[in-house]
């Protein structure tokens, strides 16, 4: 099936100009391009539509405006806006309805770019409840406007680590979560980190959007000391992972890039959990007490919500923007040989330290969420390696249980 995508723009020259240069898409997508806001509430009440592409600045209706409509009328459509005013605080403020960003100027590979993301999630995510309770849960948290200004600073061929630590060192909040977590053992550095340029150049541009992006989320979901508890555990549990998925990484004998992913991953890996707990907490600590009796968690995600954390997880930062890579990490982190890149990779140190590593922040604190897929194991030909891992698992488990 046909990816169906509508271009909204008042500039109809633009427009002219993005039919000209997609028109090879054609055979993949189904494109309408309108250049009233209006008409196009209009039409997507008459058609659905899988992505919504629209301007910020329009006279009828800006595209805040008309895509906080297409999120209240059709949640399932992925938003995305294209603006030319990516340093203004105010159009930043605006887009909380937005999944993706695009600046203006961009060329025809960054919208094909950004769109074949869009449709390879949908291959990998095809469930309808998924995509439903990804952009319809009422909490679903949003990207900060410090992290939309981070992605638009890395997408400049001008950017440089300066730039992105100069936009990091104006939130004071922020410098200073950063300059916390990167002075923390989790990073084992060596030496003490005193400025963001300095965290930035050590640390990797995604690590720290990703930094930038949890304690934004974080933010917005501390409303009661229940939740601040709740989201120290995940934020410790989620550091503890990532830093086990990049020793992992190391020990196998990955790259540097590869390192960087699995710990990016490896850090947000239970996003989708965190979502759950904040939109349900009671269903969740029940789900979470279900597992513990020896239930399969993400078998009861999927029974109460619709999907697992896991995958929502993944959707989540594939909308964001993410690279496949961390996407994958998370997505497929249950289960990796469901995986199509089934290779040693971030996804691999992810898994493992996830089935290996500290055990789940709540209940008796005995839950280990994920359980080994033993054939990607065998695929990869680590078994004896993983054995003596179980091995010891099972002897901690033990102690932990006395």
């Amino acid at each position: 099936m046909k990816l169906s995508i509508l271009f909204v723009d008042d500039d109809v020259n633009l427009l002219r100009g993005l039919r000209r240069v997609l028109h090879k898409q054609r055979e993949d997508w189904d494109i309408t391009f309108l250049d009233s806001p209006v008409e196009a509430l209009k039409l997507l009440d008459a058609q659905r539509f899988d992505v919504v592409v629209s301007d910020m600045r329009m006279p009828e209706l800006d595209g805040a405006s008309l895509l906080s409509e297409v999120e209240r009328r059709h949640p399932g459509t992925i938003r995305v806006v294209l603006s030319g005013y990516t340093e203004e605080k105010s159009v930043l403020r605006t887009i909380g309805p937005t999944h993706q960003y695009l600046a203006k100027p961009c060329n025809t590979d960054d919208i094909v770019s950004l769109l074949d993301r869009t449709l390879a999630l949908k291959a990998m995510l095809r469930s309808e409840p998924l995509r439903d309770l990804a952009t319809s849960l009422h909490n679903l948290p949003s990207p900060s406007d410090l992290y939309l200004r981070i992605t638009a600073e890395m997408r400049k061929e001008a950017s440089s680590l300066r730039n992105i630590a100069e936009l990091i060192g104006a939130d004071v909040a922020m410098t200073a979560e950063v300059l916390r977590i990167t002075n923390s053992a989790y990073f084992s550095l060596g030496s003490r980190v005193h400025d963001v340029f300095q965290a930035v150049r050590l640390l990797g541009l995604e690590t720290v959007r990703a930094l930038v992006l949890q304690v934004g989320i974080f933010r917005q979901f501390d409303k009661s000391p229940e939740h601040a508890a709740v989201l120290r555990d995940l934020d410790s549990y989620g550091l503890s992972v990532a830093t086990l998925a990049r020793r992992i990484a190391r020990e196998e004998g990955l790259s540097e890039n590869l390192r960087d992913q699995a710990f990016c991953a490896g850090m947000l890996a239970c996003i989708g959990t965190l979502v759950f707990f904040d939109a349900e907490p009671l269903k969740t600590r029940e789900i979470l007490r279900r597992a513990e009796e020896g239930e399969d968690l993400a078998a009861l995600e999927r029974e109460v919500f619709g999907a697992s954390q896991a995958e929502l997880g993944g959707y989540l930062l594939g909308l964001w923007g993410f690279n496949n890579a961390v996407v994958e990490a998370v997505l497929y982190q249950n289960k990796p040989s469901a995986c199509v890149y089934a290779d040693r990779s971030s996804l691999t140190c992810v898994h493992l330290a996830r089935a290996f590593g500290p055990r789940w922040p709540f209940g008796s604190r005995t839950l280990r969420p994920v359980m080994l897929d033993i054939d990607y194991v065998r695929h990869l030909g680590m078994e004896a390696k993983v054995k003596s891992w179980l091995e010891t698992l099972v002897e901690d488990d033990r102690e932990a249980a006395r």
